[in-house]
């Protein structure tokens, strides 16, 4: 297999989750854009939270060629009234919209009880679809995950077992046990702007932990800046900073460390990878 990235491209960095539909960019996405390209960001994966603004989602790819997509329900915005007719019809739009070739995984999908347990089994229910399309149709499924740690590696172990599920953990946030149990379900982790925070000191050690070769960076923007921009928006450009970040705590050349990370997303999202073949 020859691929074009692997000989020229994989100095360039991936923004592996980013939310280029949202209103934050609505005045400058072009500028954005070229924002990130001036800092070596020339890939990047633009993230659903819902079926009914897919169609934002999925236009933002058709403007730039390095623009790749999700299709997905993130737990928040799961219906609290979910039934067997809904997660049929909800399966039926997710497969029409894998259709498109710029769509290359599921989510962002997962549980967040952070307000409360009330949707719980909605939640899961609407994870463990996603899960099962991802092993079905073999596309990495996104996992947003918020005090909700004992439910989501839960639905990985049996969605992998049953489904052969893959994916990520999106903007790492919670244990090193947490991330050995997604890593020995063949998850990656993906790190955010979070990392660079003077209270990270917890998640310092999850990145210690984490191999290079399941390791991938994102912004998760337009949320969560990093230092030296937190409380501003974030854009693609800023994932630059978490990669020298992880590049002190791993004590690796930045450079290096584009390489692995950029690798690690073409090899997961390999949708993208099939399509760049000589």
């Amino acid at each position: 297999m020859n691929q074009k990235y692997y000989s020229q491209d994989l100095n360039k960095i991936v923004d592996s989750h980013c939310h280029l539909d949202f209103k934050e960019f609505d005045d400058d996405i072009d500028k954005i854009i070229s924002n990130a390209k001036m800092t070596n960001v020339d890939y990047f994966l633009t993230i659903s939270v819902n079926l009914e603004d897919f169609k934002n989602v999925y236009k933002v790819t058709q403007k730039y060629d390095n623009i790749w997509c999700t299709t997905g329900i993130h737990p928040n915005n799961v219906s609290p009234k979910i039934n067997a007719s809904q997660l049929e019809s909800i399966q039926s739009k997710i497969l029409a919209n894998l259709k498109n070739k710029k769509v290359v995984g599921l989510g962002e999908t997962g549980l967040d009880f952070f307000r409360g347990e009330e949707n719980r089994t909605n939640q899961i229910e609407s994870f463990m679809l996603h899960l099962f399309l991802s092993g079905d149709k073999k596309y990495p499924t996104i996992v947003h995950t918020r005090d909700a740690d004992d439910d989501t590696i839960n639905c990985l172990k049996e969605s992998v077992k049953k489904y052969s599920s893959t994916g990520l953990i999106h903007c790492f946030t919670s244990t090193k046990q947490f991330a050995k149990k997604a890593l020995d379900n063949g998850f990656f982790i993906s790190f955010s702007g979070i990392i660079t925070f003077k209270n990270a000191s917890d998640l310092v050690e999850v990145v210690k932990y984490v191999p290079l070769d399941k390791l991938l960076v994102e912004t998760d923007s337009p949320y969560l800046a990093p230092v030296p921009y937190r409380g501003k928006r974030n854009e693609p450009s800023f994932v630059n900073y978490t990669l020298e970040k992880i590049s002190e705590i791993k004590k690796i050349e930045k450079k290096e460390l584009i390489k692995i990370t950029t690798k690690n997303f073409f090899t997961l999202f390999s949708k993208i990878r099939n399509d760049y073949r000589d």
